[in-house]
């Protein structure tokens, strides 16, 4: 069976991370996989089976957008992408080839194409990797929002990673009778493997980590704040950034501004697992979120975590059972935090309990789950 992948890149992050390992795993599991990107960002390639095709296809009209006169005289809105229709690019970045299962493994442009297929044996799946009530993106590349809803149409299921983005998809879009929750999988062995390899960088005292791009969204500024109270309190703490971002040079003048000698921005990390091991405990200050991928993998590495309340870790936590839930604010963040560095029973029963949770991350029921829709 030849399975089709669509998304924007293999860049480091927790969307394409999450395609890397579903690729790998069903391609294991026998299937012909084949994986296209339209922007030429391989961070994860090497993760990825080299038996597993990737197609890189170039859009020749994003030169447009370097040229003003062209794009005024032209383009109303300077993207080509959006004034396409969807069998126009399904054609163009597609073509002839025939493949059993088409998926549309991001929101916008990803979604756009898979819903111009032409292909009426192939079976459709779109997947749902945030909250739609807060990402404009579910409408990247459409010309309105009337046009991305009915793009989903043509899916035979939508697979939301977690029961809060499930919801939140109904909500905005409807189709309740083909939205799914599949959780992502994730290689505990190989996450396990890779926590032992050895890093220079080694923990001197108490230590915080988060991982994620550095975008606003993930809530890292306001956690530079918190850091900055604890300090004051007194509370001897490192605290361990890792990934990159647009966001980055706006988190550097924060740390330099208020003297944050005791936060290190790690950049991008092929193997974040090797430092997130070390912490003794794991911090999601996201707005909102789909999933959180890093999440769950701090439990698997035994790390207890918290996180705010947001779509996805509230789930992955069970409502505050296997880690600590704060409002979803700057003080909820640093009474939490303050709360565990100032408890080590709590912060060892958290531990504990992060253990245990890895029997919810089970591989073979999700790679079932997703399979039974082919």
């Amino acid at each position: 069976m030849k399975i089709l992948f669509v998304l924007s890149s293999l860049a480091m992050g927790g969307i394409e991370r999450a395609q890397v390992d579903l690729a790998n795993a069903l391609y294991e599991k026998g299937y012909d996989i084949t994986i296209m990107i339209y922007e030429p960002i391989y961070d994860l390639v090497d993760e990825l089976n080299p038996n597993i095709r990737l197609i890189y296809k170039y859009n020749p009209h994003r030169i447009m957008k370097k040229i003003p006169y062209i794009r005024h005289k032209f383009y109303d809105d300077g993207m080509w992408e959006r004034r396409a229709s969807a069998k126009r690019l399904y054609k163009y970045f597609i073509g002839k080839e025939k493949f059993d299962v088409e998926i549309a493994f991001r929101q916008g442009l990803a979604t756009k194409i898979i819903s111009g297929s032409t292909n009426k044996k192939s079976t459709k799946l779109a997947w749902v990797h945030c909250d739609f009530k807060f990402v404009k993106e579910i409408y990247d590349k459409f010309k309105d929002p009337a046009r991305a809803r009915k793009a989903y149409a043509s899916f035979d299921n939508i697979i939301c990673v977690s029961k809060q983005a499930k919801d939140s998809f109904i909500e905005v879009f409807g189709y309740k009778d083909k939205a799914k929750t599949i959780y992502n999988l994730l290689p505990i062995e190989k996450i396990l493997k890779k926590s032992e390899e050895i890093t220079l960088l080694k923990k001197r005292k108490t230590t915080i980590c988060s991982v994620g791009r550095l975008m606003g969204e993930k809530g890292h500024a306001r956690l530079l704040n918190v850091i900055e109270r604890l300090n004051a309190d007194g509370l001897d703490i490192d605290c361990w950034l890792i990934g990159e971002g647009a966001g980055r040079a706006n988190l550097e003048n924060i740390i330099e501004e208020k003297k944050l000698t005791n936060v290190t921005l790690l950049g991008k990390q092929n193997n974040p697992y090797k430092y997130m091991k070390q912490a003794d405990l794991y911090i999601c200050s996201s707005y909102h979120e789909g999933y959180n991928l890093t999440v769950a993998e701090a439990l698997i590495l035994g790390v207890p975590v918290l996180s705010t309340k947001c779509t996805g870790p509230c789930e992955i936590l069970e409502g505050g059972e296997y880690g600590m839930l704060v409002e979803n604010s700057e003080d909820g963040l640093y009474a939490g935090i303050k709360e565990l560095l100032q408890d080590e029973n709590k912060l060892i029963t958290y531990k504990n309990k992060a253990k245990k949770r890895i029997v919810f991350f089970e591989t073979e029921k999700i790679i079932k789950e997703i399979t039974s829709l082919f």
